[in-house]
């Protein structure tokens, strides 16, 4: 039985078509420079989003072997493969369950080792003092400023945890008040008040001064008071895509919105609702674009935008509407352990602004209830609306920020058929796949279905060749598909291989 499972695993290895940000195939091959390589691999994953090293099969893009013949195992170079272990120790900080590998033996008795490396959660690791990052296939390494700016997009540093110079008297407002009397604090001073809180604290000097995370909760114009980007930006346009000309295609002018963090969500929830409920009317046929979008949706991707995006970047958010869709991208990337795989099915290890997370709950009728819910609800009330799923695209798309795409399109059937094909039986289709699904051999018709789910973001393309041999997946990372083989648990593929053989 166990064969059995090793021959699954391979299966759905040998499936996979290309290499991502995610998971790279390795042959160990001869001399040290391609250990040394596969170490620099683990550290850029860590840094990223995690994934899996593949040792002892050839890249599926560069090789000119197909099927088991692309299975050389670790046994080409067992030297090779001994002295990764090795080198693995020399990663600071130490990246610990790693090693020894998972290994998995071939139909060709060659062995093959699966590296699984966990995105990590509140620093960068690092190799001889230099910091790598997985790009789409590649490893890069960063500059210190990079280092810089990256650590408060990950999440690593915090601005809201940052002290302020801005007067305790302008955060004695109306907001604090009804924080303060929620809590059930009484009628103190705020300095005392917001230093028992955690939202001030005695800088280097001696000085009393309040956090950012304070300025953002309680001060009336927070966007004014600091050098920070802090409000809510909404465009809407004609058509579906963005015109950059002399005539844009901008449709009346942008509006901003700011305010403390609780009024911000507000306000921002009110005017895209507005904008949504009276539709974009087109100036040369009168039609009128009606959205279906449902109003929960585009509540939680706003309230997440404004309470975990990355108040270091000196950028606002951003929320365009289109005839076809609204999409909000915010400042940083998914912090801690989530990424746009799993996000909203586990729940964050840790916030990025945790003071906001924590004190924005003690708000009359707060905006979030902490309880992991927020995505959730954004893909049911999609779903029972019969709309496409919402679609999270961040690093190595974006470098810097987190795109949530909410689409105005009702999902046809033969969607439905494709992608729960993709989730439960196979991990990637062809045309044939596809034709064979929906019940229709027409390979054009196919083929447009295919180029529209493309385009709208619900399939990721991986050429492999041919267009016969072109396969599709979900917009996920690559290395998803192995766990998804085995029933969507990363944890339990990798913890113990035997409990598999129970299930």
């Amino acid at each position: 039985m166990s064969k059995d499972i090793d021959n699954k695993i391979m299966e759905q290895l040998l499936q996979i078509p290309a290499e991502d940000n995610t998971i790279e195939f390795k042959r160990l091959g001869d001399g040290n420079a391609k250990t040394i390589k596969i170490i620099e691999s683990i550290v850029a994953l860590a840094n990223a989003d995690g994934g899996m090293i593949i040792l002892g099969i050839d890249d599926p893009e560069k090789t000119k072997y197909k099927g088991m013949k692309r299975v050389f195992g670790i046994e080409e170079n067992k030297e090779n493969y001994d002295e990764v272990g090795r080198l693995i120790q020399n990663i600071i900080p130490p990246l610990i369950n790693i090693w020894p590998p998972m290994l998995i033996e071939s139909v060709n008795n060659k062995t093959v080792a699966i590296i699984k490396i966990d995105k990590t959660l509140d620093n960068f690791h690092s190799l001889d003092k230099h910091v790598y990052i997985r790009s789409e296939k590649s490893n890069k390494k960063l500059s210190p400023h990079e280092i810089v700016n990256l650590s408060y997009a990950k999440g690593f540093s915090c601005a809201t945890d940052e002290l302020v110079d801005v007067d305790f008297g302008l955060l004695k407002t109306i907001y604090y008040e009804q924080w303060r009397k929620k809590r059930g604090i009484v009628n103190a001073d705020i300095k005392q008040v917001l230093t028992n809180t955690g939202l001030a604290k005695i800088n280097d000097k001696g000085i009393l001064m309040p956090k950012f995370a304070a300025v953002l909760l309680f001060a009336l114009y927070p966007n004014d008071l600091t050098h920070h980007k802090c409000a809510v930006r909404f465009f809407q346009y004609e058509g579906t895509s963005e015109i950059i000309s002399k005539t844009p295609n901008l449709i009346g002018n942008p509006k901003t919105i700011g305010g403390p963090i609780i009024e911000q969500i507000k306000n921002a929830h009110a005017y895209v609702l507005q904008l949504l409920q009276a539709g974009i009317k087109m100036p040369a046929s009168g039609f009128v674009t009606q959205y279906v979008i449902p109003e929960r949706a585009i509540k939680e991707a706003l309230t997440n935008a404004i309470i975990h995006r990355d108040y270091h970047i000196k950028r606002d958010i951003e929320v365009k509407i289109f005839e076809d869709r609204v999409q909000v991208e915010s400042p940083g990337l998914l912090p801690a352990n989530i990424t746009v795989s799993n996000i909203g099915l586990i729940r964050a290890e840790k916030y990025r602004n945790d003071l906001l997370v924590k004190h924005l709950r003690e708000f009359p009728d707060p905006p979030n209830l902490d309880q992991n819910e927020g995505i959730k609800a954004m893909r049911a009330t999609m779903k029972e609306s019969n709309l496409y799923d919402p679609y999270f695209f961040t690093y190595p798309t974006l470098p810097d920020s987190v795109l949530v795409i909410l689409r105005n399109i009702k999902r046809p059937s033969e969607w439905d058929k494709v992608s729960n094909y993709l989730q439960k039986q196979k991990q990637f289709v062809t045309n044939t796949d596809v034709r064979t699904i929906i019940g229709n051999q027409d390979t054009v018709k196919v083929s447009r279905l295919l180029s529209l789910w493309v385009k709208q973001g619900s399939l990721i393309k991986e050429t492999a060749g041919s267009k016969k041999t072109t396969s599709y997946r979900l917009p996920n990372s690559l290395a998803d598909y192995v766990y998804i083989a085995m029933k969507r648990n990363p944890s339990w593929l990798f913890a113990n291989k035997n409990q598999m053989i129970e299930k």
